[in-house]
């Protein structure tokens, strides 16, 4: 996905550096999601299996002309 088609908050960005989400993984759900579904205040959550122990979530907003990412969130890990 085109950068120009969406703005990273200071939010999404520091999470995303907490929970190790790249922004290539990012545009990766944005340009070919799993599965999409509404928020309960408009917003819009993205699903994408990124590799095969991680999945996340982007949950973002709609704009005329952009997508305002909000957060990035790892929805599952394999742990030993």
């Amino acid at each position: 996905m085109n950068k120009n088609k969406y703005i990273l908050t200071r939010h999404a960005k520091e999470r995303m550096r907490e929970r190790n989400i790249s922004e290539k993984e990012v545009e990766k759900a944005l340009r070919d999601p799993d599965m999409t579904y509404p928020g309960r205040r408009g917003e819009i959550n993205i699903i994408k299996q990124i590799k095969e122990d991680k999945k996340i979530r982007v949950v973002c907003r709609e704009e005329k002309t952009k997508k305002i990412i909000i957060t990035a969130i790892v929805i599952n890990l394999t742990y030993s």
